[in-house]
């Protein structure tokens, strides 16, 4: 498992952090997702074996969100 930080700056309230959060759901292979609007960011806890960051930032987009890989 890995943890990694990505980059989500249109989330403007807590039913977006939901929304965004719900990727958990979506995709095997993630443990943890922990969304902030205020910070404009989430870190998700996941097993690279399953899932890959493309496939993260392809869920949120899929929620109405854009992602990018932090750092």
């Amino acid at each position: 498992m890995i943890k990694k930080l990505f980059k989500v700056s249109d989330m403007h309230c807590p039913s977006c952090v939901m929304r965004v959060e719900s990727i958990e759901d979506d995709l095997a292979g993630i443990k943890r997702v922990k969304a902030s609007y205020l910070k404009g960011q989430m870190e998700v806890e996941f097993d690279e074996g399953q899932v890959s960051e493309a496939q993260i930032i392809a869920a949120v987009k899929q929620k109405g969100y854009e992602a990018a890989l932090s750092g």
